[in-house]
């Protein structure tokens, strides 16, 4: 409010000094304009070119526009001490400053809030000279915000809305085009877990695409169900989508969807492209890899087949191996169904068809080829006897050819994928016929190989046998080839189970010696074989492998003897270049020293250089040096090689070098020389043969004869005569071997004998419990060469235990020997078993309903072998019971609670009866159950036996379901 008198103080003078006054200052502002503004000092502004302290200077105050009315002062930017200055000098109302040449309320402008250009905020207001929210809005993180409709502060400060979420009337819900799902918003669209509705959860390796699972996640492009056809594209500059399982990682794919319109196999290749391409099928539901390949048929491009249901989606995947990229060709066809055979063929020959077998069915799988690749089958009829040639000669992919016996059913009669002779991926085979004979020739592909064909057929003239003859020469090399087109295998090698193409040759002996046939430096694995007379007669010798897989044998021949030598391979497609090298060696007499009767005797010798006429069964291609020896007596005699110089094999034959071998003896116990136990009949001739184990071996050697004066032999067996019981001992070191035991594993293991003869009928127990080494244990009937009624390795640790079943009278052998080379101190007991649970005394149980009964097998005899545990299981002693069923109904008996491992078996009418039941083991358990149906009054035969040779405290229950 302005004062009357104050008013009129001013007019007209002080009015005048005013205006002067405020000249002066547009003057000064003018020629600040005019000069270089100059930066202001800390603390002060710039206003009109000069510098101001706005928070004191009354001109002024609070910014460049305030000033202060007469009488008062410029504090802290604020006008006090009396009314305020308006614009123009008019005097601002109390309570009112003076801001930008106005009047304005510090306390409530909001464009000067406690200060003038103190400016509040648009969602503020001014209270009390400070800024502060306005209606509507709240004070967060020293903002003013709208909690209603803020996503980040959606209904309060710490409340924000998740992605996808918009703030609605202070609650978070989701945008446009989503769903809440499991308390998220996700898009029903693309959201794998959620795809088209909540929980409908894609499964593994498939993409939600427009609300539906699918395989694909980038584009592909849809081609309909229209076959045949060809497409062309490129994968250059192409995306990788998925990872097949038949190429490179990395390489650009081109994807399209097909759909077949009807059920059937669909075949699709890319033949024709200009890269090494590789093709996939996958499942457009589920996205299964259907199929994969890389290179079919020997080409670099790619060929898948699939059987598909009607209306099924595939995605064709076209890409490249190993990042390769390009121009592609992909050919889609429905391939026919299965047909077999396709045709007939005529009987005129040679004769030859073509055909093709892409978008044919897979009718027949050759053994030879693979599976689900196309082919053409073809049926013949031999017009007459003899052998008939099948090839693919001049087919574009690589094939396979297969014979049937009459029928695509029928069995195989060969199979060939790459004819080696032609040097192609054509197919080849010869077939021998019988006139009338029905074959059904298949044309196939390598690993889905597809495409034209050509199938030749001709008659097959096999060459004469034997087709050269060698020279007389010595030594001499013949070369040639067993790879020769239309040569088949005629011959069959006695020593091997297939062979190859063969190469024959007659040859002469021109002088009575030994005959050397070798294929060293052939090139590839040979047999060879010699046939009395022609490749017919009678086989001499035949061999695969002497060094690596070359072949050479050794024939005795006489002069003017001929002989058929055949070149084989070891399997059908082993052929090639050969070389057959031929020598002669003159042979000593055989026998070549004849050492006469006298014993003991010592001779030396040398294997060196000596001929390899003949093979102990127990050495291999070395030379030998053969002695003949009469025996001066009926007796035992010991025969060896100690103190020679090289790994020795000693062979005896029967009366001469022809004769049968009696014995033979590569490493005697300990040692690399041999060792041999004979009995001989007084007068009895043998030949002895000192020879090599290994072909090469060959040196210095010691041989000699003693006979043996101990007893315990094949003809001096120890007389334990008809005492039972009873116990003897003693020792096998340095005894002869006599005998070779029927059970266990006994390499020329020393051995005593035993004879022993039983004084009434009834069940006898042998053991060697107690003895020092690994025992084995034999009983022979009546003599060394009598049957083997009884033989045992293990059954308590390392010794050897055998019940067996005596006559009175009878006499038996017992033969105490070793597992190996084993020997030392035994301990044999004989005696007769009397006590019950034997398959003789069987222990009858009675008839309860259930019952258990306790006992053990230790010391019972092994009589019975079940079927449940193998024939090379250790026998082990049991316990023998009856069991008659109360009633009809399902009995379970079972040895849980024994402390052995146990077999249980049950048998019809005693030991030898039929076996109903046998059990080893229950689950985690070494105790037997068994579960057996029986009908009122039913006696069954129950054994308790043990594992391997166990033994031990049995428990035994029985019991009614």
């Amino acid at each position: 409010m302005s004062h009357p008198g104050l008013r009129a103080r001013f007019e007209p003078s002080s009015m005048a000094l005013w205006l002067t006054v405020a000249a002066l200052l547009a003057l000064a502002a003018s020629c600040a304009e005019d000069s270089a503004a100059a930066p202001c000092d800390d603390g002060l502004t710039p206003c009109g070119g000069a510098c101001f302290d706005t928070q004191a200077d009354p001109d002024h105050c609070g910014g460049c526009e305030g000033v202060c009315a007469s009488g008062t002062r410029c504090e802290a930017g604020v006008c006090v001490g009396g009314g305020g200055g308006g614009a123009g000098g008019e005097l601002c109302a109390s309570g009112l400053v003076a801001c930008s040449g106005s009047c304005v309320d510090l306390a409530t402008d909001a464009a000067h809030c406690g200060g003038c250009g103190q400016e509040c905020a648009a969602e503020q207001r001014c209270e009390g000279g400070s800024c502060r929210c306005a209606s509507g809005f709240t004070a967060c993180g020293g903002g003013c915000v709208d909690v209603k409709s803020d996503p980040l502060h959606c209904g309060t400060c710490e409340a924000r809305c998740p992605l996808h979420e918009t703030c609605v009337e202070g609650a978070c819900v989701c945008d446009e085009g989503f769903a809440v799902c499991g308390g998220r918003c996700v898009d029903l669209a693309v959201d794998p877990a959620h795809c088209g509705a909540c929980g409908a959860a894609c499964a593994p390796g498939l993409f939600c695409r427009e609300g539906a699972c699918a395989c694909a996640a980038g584009d592909y492009e849809d081609i309909g169900s229209t076959v045949p056809r060809l497409l062309t594209g490129t994968t250059v500059g192409a995306e990788t989508y998925f990872p097949l399982a038949c190429m490179g990682v990395g390489s650009t794919q081109f994807v399209y969807r097909f759909t077949a319109e009807e059920a059937g196999s669909y075949k699709f290749d890319t033949a024709g492209s200009s890269y090494d391409t590789a093709i996939g099928v996958l499942d457009f539901d589920a996205c299964e890899e259907l199929a994969c390949n890389d290179d079919r048929g020997g080409a670099v491009t790619g060929s898948a087949s699939v059987a598909l249901e009607e209306g099924q989606s595939v995605l064709l995947v076209v890409s490249g191996y190993d990042g390769a990229q390009g121009d592609f060709a992909l050919h889609l066809d429905r391939m026919a169904p299965p047909a077999c055979p396709l045709d007939t063929l005529a009987t005129a020959l040679p004769l030859s068809i073509t055909g093709d077998t892409w978008g044919l069915g897979d009718a027949v799988s050759t053994r030879c080829g693979s599976i689900d690749t196309s082919d053409a089958s073809y049926s013949f009829t031999a017009p007459r006897a003899g052998g008939y040639v099948f090839d693919t000669s001049g087919s574009t992919f690589d094939t396979v050819l297969e014979l049937r016996r009459g029928s695509c059913s029928g069995t195989v009669i060969s199979c060939n994928d790459n004819d080696n002779a032609m040097g192609a991926k054509t197919s080849r085979l010869v077939a021998n016929l019988a006139e009338g004979q029905t074959v059904v020739a298949v044309v196939d592909g390598v690993d889905g190989g597809s495409g034209p064909f050509t199938l030749n057929v001709s008659e097959f003239v096999p060459p004469p046998c034997p087709e050269l003859t060698l020279d007389a020469t010595f030594p001499q090399t013949v070369t040639g080839t067993t790879a020769i087109p239309d040569r088949v295998s005629a011959l069959q090698p006695p020593c091997t189970r297939d062979s190859g193409p063969e190469a024959t040759y007659a040859f002469t002996a021109p002088a009575t010696a030994l005959y050397t046939f070798d294929t060293f430096g052939s090139s590839f694995d040979t047999v060879l074989h010699v046939h009395k007379g022609t490749c017919s007669g009678e086989s001499v010798a035949c061999n695969d492998d002497t060094s690596g897989p070359q072949s050479q044998v050794k024939v005795m021949l006489r002069e003017g003897e001929t002989i058929s030598v055949v070149v084989d391979g070891y399997a059908p497609v082993a052929s090639g270049a050969f070389k057959l090298n031929v020598s002669q060696t003159f042979v000593l007499p055989c026998p070549l020293i004849d050492l006469g009767s006298t014993v003991p005797q010592t001779v030396t010798g040398s294997t060196a250089d000596a001929a390899d006429v003949l093979r102990p069964s127990c050495g291999s291609g070395a030379g030998e040096v053969t002695y003949r020896f009469t025996a001066p007596a009926a007796g035992t005699y010991i025969v060896d090689t100690l103190g020679s110089s090289l790994d020795t094999a000693l062979s005896v034959l029967d009366g001469s070098c022809s004769g049968a071998e009696l014995a033979c003896n590569d490493d005697a116990p300990g040692s690399e020389q041999s060792r041999l136990t004979l009995e001989l009949a007084e007068g009895q001739t043998i030949v002895l043969l000192v020879d090599g184990s290994a072909a090469g071996a060959s040196g210095d050697f010691t041989l000699n004869i003693a006979p043996f004066s101990g007893g315990g032999t094949c003809s001096t067996a120890i007389d334990l005569g008809s005492v039972v019981p009873q116990l003897v001992t003693g020792s096998t070191a340095e005894r002869p071997e006599s005998v070779r035991p029927a059970c266990g594993s006994s390499s020329n293991a020393p051995d005593m004998i035993y004879r022993f003869t039983a004084p009434e009928d009834g069940l006898y127990i042998f053991d060697t419990f107690g003895s020092s080494f690994d025992t084995i244990l034999q009983i022979l009937e009546e003599s060394c060469t009598g049957t083997s009624l009884a033989c045992n390795d293990n059954t308590d640790g390392q010794q050897s235990r055998v019940a067996l079943r005596l006559a009175a009278n009878q006499t038996v052998l017992v033969v105490v020997d070793g597992l190996g080379t084993s020997s030392g101190d035994y301990v044999l007991q004989v005696d007769r078993f009397t006590g019950p649970g034997t398959c003789a005394t069987a222990i009858h149980l009675g008839s309860p309903l259930s019952l258990t009964r306790t006992g053990t097998t230790r010391g019972q005899p092994d009589a019975v072998r079940p079927k449940c545990v193998s024939a090379a299981s250790v026998s082990s002693p049991e316990t023998v019971f009856t069991y008659t069923a109360p009633i009809r109904g399902t009995y379970v008996i079972d040895t849980i609670g024994s402390s052995f491992n146990t077999v249980l078996h049950v048998h019809t009418r005693g030991c030898v009866g039929i076996e109903l039941q046998c059990n080893d083991d229950l689950t985690s358990s070494q105790a037997s159950r068994v579960q057996i149906e029986l009908a009122p009054n039913q006696t069954i035969t129950v054994v308790v036996d043990g594992y391997n040779g166990a033994s031990g405290d049995f428990t035994l229950k029985i019991a009614k379901l």
